[in-house]
């Protein structure tokens, strides 16, 4: 099964803080795959499809972690879920293309 992704999935290992909308409970997982409009995350959280969250992404390059404050899971299973980003703010969105730059493997840079 060929997926058509819109945007490039770079691998991670970050910490990521999330919460689901409406819950004051702040749940802990890894990001183990990101994209500019969306990532997947593994935690023991249990999580359903359409669930609203926040995130918030420890990335080691950046000073400060990153901000997704509105996103929707999209697929569940065995532990991971997929989030598809729906607001950031643009200071939080440029930082997240930071990220991806300095994420993405080497070979697909244009120098």
């Amino acid at each position: 099964m060929i997926e058509c992704r819109e945007h490039l999935r770079i691998p991670v290992e970050l910490r990521v803080l999330f919460s689901i909308t409406n819950q004051p409970d702040i749940h802990q997982g890894t990001m183990f795959d990101i994209s500019a409009g969306g990532c997947a995350v593994t935690s023991t959280t249990s999580i359903s499809p359409g669930t609203g969250v926040k995130l918030l992404i420890h990335a080691t390059d950046l000073a400060a972690p990153i901000t997704v404050d509105s996103a929707a899971v999209r697929w569940v299973s065995h532990g991971e879920f997929g989030v598809e980003f729906l607001r950031l703010a643009d200071l939080d969105r440029s930082r997240l293309q930071r990220l991806l730059h300095v994420a993405a493997p080497r070979s697909s840079s244009h120098h």
